[in-house]
């Protein structure tokens, strides 16, 4: 292990191209479990979270007005997947459910909870941060933390919290970059949240300076279901500047890996904890609301794929300890898509997924299946889902007939999501539609009730 300083001038010329040497699974606290045949093990876990990016804001996704070309090498690297879902479109409760396995309504982080202090993940509640830290994994997190508003990450078992300013903005990677250098030789697990794509603390979008994008070319797209107004491009330039600006952190931490000889035995996991920040997106059930990119990089051993099987981030947990050798969590209710991603027999895919919201700051709650073709969602309120933030233009938005951001919900939903992807158009009360909407209703009421979710019967 070398002394040499990091610098945030030279970093990237001065990495060393050593390859990573062996390294031990852990000491007495080790949990693994005896690995299947032919399974091997990563030496790192890299997890990446984007805050608020699109579930197709990736040029590899469909993204044509931006190029994310180290997003796109994640997706040309690894398997990628075109139908994965939060099961919550809130920051909070998506990250409980990341370290979990557990829907929100278990884990109980329902809420933001820097306005809901109440609402913070305990600390002695199994996660896959201390499965791995009780494996021998060293730990560390940088970025946005926002399991608790009560407790720092140390209590959550990472052994190092690289500070980032008040906003958790990570601005650089230098110091990301040397927990990776002093790890060559050490099982790791990284966390890497980065918020440049969140509206910053005053609800704007201000353009980063390196990363600037032109108004006018700044087109919102199609799968958010907004007009090409002046003022929206204004905001989605500012928005689209920040991806650019994220997109180029990853690929520092790409090539920092190379250049430290670990990339080939480094897990990737890439995931972004709700939509974008923009009406009808962030906060809402819909899957502009709830999908995400969701990528898996592993050269060693993962044979680049891009698969269109259902996958919801309760998956994410139970993947990820899979994947490095070791048990599940005892309480998690995701299952593993090792099996998918290695290739092996057996596999059968979801039928459905389940996603569920209680509150953003205010109570919303709702809750929602989809299938291949069909989203139902049952609104636990008429309250409206709101414009999940946006700038002065949301008012005559709103005012727009395909707009229903701003007005009452119903107490159902159904949406065909092959004929009606913006999810516009309300089957409910069509004939031809009712045993889709029936089964829909009997498969979501024996999800709750197999998870004990408090709101069954509402």
């Amino acid at each position: 292990m070398s002394d040499r300083k990091w610098t945030r001038r030279t970093f990237n010329k001065t990495l060393l191209a050593t390859a990573a040497g062996g390294w031990a699974c852990g000491g007495d606290g080790n949990k693994s479990r005896p690995k299947p045949a032919g399974r091997q093990e990563p030496q790192g876990v890299i997890l990446i979270t984007a805050d608020d990016l699109g579930w197709k804001d990736v040029g590899a996704y469909g993204l044509q007005t931006i190029a994310t070309p180290s997003m796109d090498r994640l997706v040309a690297e690894g398997i990628s997947f075109d139908f994965a879902f939060d099961v919550v479109s809130t920051c909070s409760s998506s990250r409980a459910t990341y370290a979990t396995g557990q829907y929100p309504h278990t884990h109980g982080v329902t809420g933001l909870v820097h306005r809901h202090p109440e609402l913070s993940l305990p600390s002695d509640r199994d996660t896959v941060i201390r499965a791995l830290k009780d494996a021998g994994f060293r730990t560390g997190i940088q970025g946005k933390w926002h399991l608790s508003a009560v407790e720092q990450p140390d209590s959550f078992g990472f052994d190092q919290y690289i500070a980032t300013p008040i906003d958790q903005v990570i601005r650089d990677s230098v110091d990301a970059l040397a927990f990776l250098e002093r790890r060559i030789d050490d099982r790791f697990y990284l966390e890497l949240n980065y918020m440049q794509p969140h509206r910053d603390i005053y609800g704007n979008y201000p353009q980063e300076a390196g990363y600037e994008v032109d108004v006018d070319e700044a087109v919102p797209p199609e799968w958010w279901g907004l007009p090409n107004w002046p003022e929206i491009r204004e905001e989605v330039a500012g928005y689209f500047s920040r991806v650019l600006w994220m997109d180029a952190l990853i690929g520092e931490i790409l090539d920092g890996l190379d250049e430290l000889g670990m990339a080939d035995n480094t897990l990737i996991a890439f995931i972004s904890d709700n939509g974008p920040a923009f009406p009808s997106c962030k906060t809402t059930l819909y899957d502009r609301g709830v999908g995400t990119p969701l990528m898996f990089r592993w050269p060693a051993v993962l044979t680049p794929a891009r698969h269109d099987d259902l996958v919801s981030s309760v998956d994410l947990a139970p993947t990820m300890l899979d994947l490095a050798g070791l048990d599940p969590l005892p309480d998690a209710q995701g299952r593993s898509i090792a099996p998918l991603l290695l290739g092996e027999e057996g596999w059968e895919p979801a039928e459905a997924l389940f996603s569920e919201m209680e509150r953003h700051t205010g109570e919303i709650p709702a809750r929602a299946i989809r299938t291949r073709q069909y989203k139902y969602i049952r609104n636990l309120t008429d309250k409206p889902w709101g414009s999940g933030s946006g700038g002065s233009w949301k008012d005559e938005l709103a005012l727009e007939p395909e707009q229903t951001f701003d007005e009452p919900r119903p107490p159902e939903q159904l949406f065909d999501l092959d004929a009606d992807p913006l999810e516009r158009d309300n089957l409910v009360d069509d004939p031809g539609h009712a045993e889709v909407l029936a089964d829909l209703r009997a498969r979501l009421d024996a999800h709750m009730e197999a998870t004990d979710d408090p709101r069954l019967g509402e």
